[in-house]
């Protein structure tokens, strides 16, 4: 009967771990997604810009990579590819409705494969 308790204690810290929330109470920040709202509050630039001051991690090569076949990250926009990074300096903030990475198995299951290191998927506004 007794340790019914710490049972209780250890489901409830596991649980509340589990809900989505900060520290704070506030929302937990999605790394893989930059929102309007994000994008609005850096002011006018380009998605290459955004990107660099909001998920710079999103530009770093991930996985096992050969010198003959070393893949980039490659930029898609509403759904249509534009080539590698370079392709986001020409994407003005004012238009864009979201960001998002894909990391490579999300990136091959939507895109097919040859997106090894993963895809920035910009959506504009409508």
């Amino acid at each position: 009967m007794s340790r019914h308790p710490v049972y209780i204690s250890l489901f409830a810290f596991f649980f509340l771990a589990g809900c989505g929330t900060a520290s704070g109470g506030g929302p937990t920040i999605d790394a893989n997604l930059l929102s309007l709202e994000q994008i609005s509050e850096e002011g006018p630039s380009n998605a290459y810009n955004i990107i660099q001051a909001l998920r710079p991690t999103w530009f770093q090569k991930r996985g096992p990579t050969s010198f003959e076949n070393e893949g980039e990250i490659r930029v898609y926009l509403d759904g249509t590819s534009l080539g590698g990074l370079e392709a986001l300096r020409g994407i003005h903030s004012d238009n864009i409705q979201s960001m998002e990475f894909l990391d490579e198995r999300k990136a091959s299951f939507r895109f097919g494969p040859g997106h090894e290191q993963g895809v920035i998927l910009v959506t504009l506004k409508r």
